[in-house]
């Protein structure tokens, strides 16, 4: 088995790229800021998680509300956890809960165009960050329709000035792009512009490139995340965007994928095909569909122990640099993943543009290697709530 060297990205210590936040504690060597969502799934390995590094998250955000089309807030199991909030608030960590539309982009619509449901949304919205003292909401709808581009501009806009007004902050979690795409589902919907105007955090969810059924452009397996695509994404959104409110959304998870029938191919939202897989991963193509089954770190070393595979660092492809490990077993199955060295490259990706931060997805599925990585680069900068 072979494995690649830890990459030397950690060499940037104390590079200010957080100046951007309204307001923060001053530290000797500041770093960049790290934000972790945590999914109800794993609530018990990220509190675990959380527990053991609380110095190196500056925020965390448990996806614990969903949208009604009532536009009140659908409580997920575990959410307002007594023991997770009494753990943030003793480490100093924000706590801007995150609120899903479940991926219905229908519901959404509705509640966005009715300025009673929106009022009552905005309303529900504020009364619960203000009873359980959360530092601020994070926003994350998808699969919206473009016709709604508009009404959720005016409804983030809306919101923040709600927030701001009890000195909380307001981040919104966007699908990827790297170009308008006005007229693509989801990603249509998003005025990066408008939005980044009004929220205090702009996280960029760029761990899309290949999903469970396709990749940009064609059928998996590839890369989740290229670094070549993430970094024309963050050009795209730094046009329309401050640098000081981007946070650079990074995986922690991987997929295995094998042949299966009927799977549909992929979207093509980035305007170039993806280059082929590295020698030996099996190519799919869009004759033999394959599907990928979702990863935690612990689940990729389940399949190293089990099978013994030759690990490879994919560093590049034709459009540039990918930056991930992936190996194969058996007879068709292909696994990339993400690890410390993954998430070292992504942290100094954000590093180099000047971003605010990282964001985690998802607490409880990383390489425990990966808190080195985020240690060695210094303190973490808690921005308090802004007021403006």
């Amino acid at each position: 088995m072979k494995t690649a060297p830890l990459l030397g990205l950690l060499l940037l210590l104390g590079i200010v790229v957080l100046a951007g936040f309204s307001g923060h504690t001053a530290a000797q060597t500041p770093a960049p800021f790290v934000v972790a969502w945590l999914p109800p799934w794993a609530q018990d390995e990220g509190k675990a998680a959380l527990s053991a590094h609380a110095d190196i998250i500056g925020e965390l955000s448990p996806v614990w509300y969903a949208l009604r089309s009532d536009g009140a807030l659908q409580v997920r199991a575990g959410a307002r956890d007594p023991e997770l909030l009494a753990l943030v608030r003793q480490a100093g960590i924000l706590i801007t809960p995150t609120i899903t539309n479940g991926f219905d982009g229908t519901r959404t619509d509705i509640v966005l165009n009715d300025a009673l449901l929106r009022r009552a949304h905005i309303e529900a919205i504020v009364n619960e960050v203000l009873t359980y003292g959360y530092d601020g909401i994070d926003i994350d709808y998808e699969n919206m329709q473009p016709d709604d581009r508009d009404a959720f501009s005016l409804f983030m806009g809306e919101l923040a000035a709600a927030l701001h007004a009890h000195g909380k902050r307001l981040s919104v979690a966007v699908q990827a792009k790297t170009f308008d795409a006005w007229h693509y589902d989801g990603v249509g919907a998003l005025d990066y512009a408008a939005l980044g105007g009004a929220v205090d955090e702009f996280r960029l969810m760029t761990y899309g490139w290949c999903w469970a059924t396709g990749c940009v452009g064609s059928a998996p397996p590839g890369p989740i995340a290229p670094v070549h695509w993430m970094t024309r994404v963050i050009d795209y959104t730094r046009q329309r965007v401050p640098p000081s409110k981007i946070v650079l959304g990074v995986h922690l998870y991987g997929y295995d994928w094998s042949p299966v029938a009927a799977h549909a191919a992929g979207g093509t939202l980035s305007g170039h095909p993806p280059a082929p897989p590295p020698a030996g991963l099996p190519r799919s193509g869009h004759a033999s569909q394959v599907n990928g089954d979702a990863l935690t770190w612990n689940d990729v070393q389940d399949l190293i122990q089990t099978y013994a595979p030759t690990i490879e660092w994919w560093e590049a492809d034709e459009q540039g640099l990918v930056r991930e490990h992936w190996f194969r077993y058996g007879t068709d199955h292909a696994v990339t993943y993400a690890d410390r060295d993954s998430v070292a490259a992504r942290w100094q990706l954000s590093q180099a543009q000047g971003l605010a931060g990282i964001a985690l997805w998802y607490l409880g599925a990383e390489d425990p290697g990966v808190w080195q990585v985020l240690a060695d680069a210094g303190p973490v900068l808690v921005p308090t709530p802004t007021s403006s």
